[in-house]
């Protein structure tokens, strides 16, 4: 009996560490010269866009902790077909592409994002 309560705890705790491991990856790493002045909202705010986009890839590369913000909020560029024409956005990089994560949502609550390889 001691033994089998042994194995479970060292499962549970495994199984413990690898969730709260997995979460705290979560999330893109920050260039030091980007930044987020507190009128375009906080990192935590746009890390959670980004976790949100409506590109799949991105938001799987963000839960990986496989993403770069190179460049904090900034206008410019083309907006989104499908937004509201504004171009504030957050420049970021997976490992094949530079994306364009955008401050809209569309009808579904999924960030505006545009990639190119």
């Amino acid at each position: 009996m001691k033994l089998l309560t042994l194995r479970l705890f060292k499962t549970i705790t495994a199984i413990a560490v690898c969730l709260f491991a997995s979460n705290s990856v979560a999330n893109c790493l920050v260039n030091e010269k980007a930044h987020f002045p507190t009128q375009h909202g906080k990192l935590s705010y746009w890390q959670n866009l980004i976790k949100n986009s409506d590109d799949t890839a991105l938001a799987m590369f963000w839960d990986k902790g496989n993403c770069y913000i190179s460049k904090g909020p900034h206008k410019g560029g083309t907006p989104p077909p499908t937004g509201d024409g504004a171009t504030l956005h957050i420049t970021v990089e997976d490992s094949f592409r530079t994306c364009h994560v955008f401050n809209q949502q569309d009808a579904e609550l999924k960030t505006l994002t545009t990639c190119r390889p």
